[in-house]
């Protein structure tokens, strides 16, 4: 058996979880596909207390389809394809996420541009949009998981790409977040709870880190992508901060291997694609 066989052969999702011993491990261990599968298959399983744990647990953690295809015979037939199909994966749910965010909030949501369709989506927002997905793809460190057609992560994602548009049809909710002077009691209580969310999950990821002995490195990184995106634009007085812009910040912070911080960040990303698919992709300064 070659070493691409026995890749793909560890990432068949015939393969049984690893046990309990082995899922403790996995802060020290390599990240791989298998090891990241089998980490969520024992957490979900232990955390669901029904007779179908097992078979709820797997139907979570598996993914839709494979990470591999096969290649074609002019490509070197020992290449695994795994990283072009995944990130092929990611483009194709990620986009669809916009397209159902808009067709979502057409339906039942309270506002949306109608004056963005996909001629002026493709001539304004399509290669800026390829850009922030890529930067998601590597600085949030999906080249290093399996691919993300996986409920644990697509479920959160479309949660979040969906919900503020039914949040948004009562009018209390339904106003520009930014402007505290219109604020009702309910405005307040939905705001505050999804803050206090929020820096609950930021806490335990860095927790998480400081655990994982990485909360140096990641701050690094964390201050020099502010730096470079954010900084430079903070003072402008036409700098406004879209919802999509630091739904696009959360999916690079939110990425640790672990199956609730994957779910987090699939919500996050389901807030980039809503502030994309219903009202482009506008600018930070506008």
């Amino acid at each position: 058996m070659d070493a691409l066989e026995m890749e793909l052969e560890e990432e068949s999702p015939h393969n049984p979880p690893l046990d309990q011993s082995q899922s403790d491990n996995l802060d020290t261990s390599p990240l791989t596909p298998a090891l990241m599968k089998s980490a969520q298959y024992n957490y979900l399983s232990s955390k669901i207390p029904t007779p179908y744990s097992s078979k709820i647990a797997s139907l979570f953690s598996s993914n839709l389809t494979r990470d591999d295809v096969s290649l074609p015979r002019f490509l070197d037939s020992r290449s695994s394809s795994a990283p072009y199909f995944k990130f092929l994966k990611f483009l194709l749910i990620t986009y669809t996420g916009m397209y159902t965010s808009r067709s979502f909030a057409k339906k039942y949501g309270s506002t949306w541009d109608p004056d963005l369709n996909l001629t002026e989506f493709i001539d304004h927002n399509f290669w800026d949009t390829i850009t922030d997905i890529t930067l998601i793809y590597f600085l949030g460190r999906y080249n290093y998981r399996r691919g993300v057609d996986c409920l644990n992560y697509i479920l959160p994602m479309f949660f979040g790409a969906c919900i503020w548009e039914l949040l948004g049809k009562n009018p209390e909710l339904s106003q520009n977040l930014s402007d505290f002077t219109k604020y009702t009691a309910l405005t307040y209580v939905v705001f505050i709870s999804f803050i206090f969310f929020v820096l609950l999950i930021l806490v335990l990821h860095l927790y998480k880190m400081h655990h994982d002995k990485i909360l140096p490195s990641r701050t690094i990184e964390m201050v020099l992508i502010l730096s470079l995106t954010l900084g430079p634009l903070i003072g402008n007085p036409n700098f406004h901060l879209h919802h999509w812009t630091w739904a696009w910040l959360g999916c690079l912070v939110f990425n640790l291997r672990y199956s609730w911080s994957w779910a987090m960040q699939g919500f996050m990303m389901g807030m980039y694609v809503n502030g994309i698919g219903i009202w482009g992709r506008d600018s930070v300064l506008a």
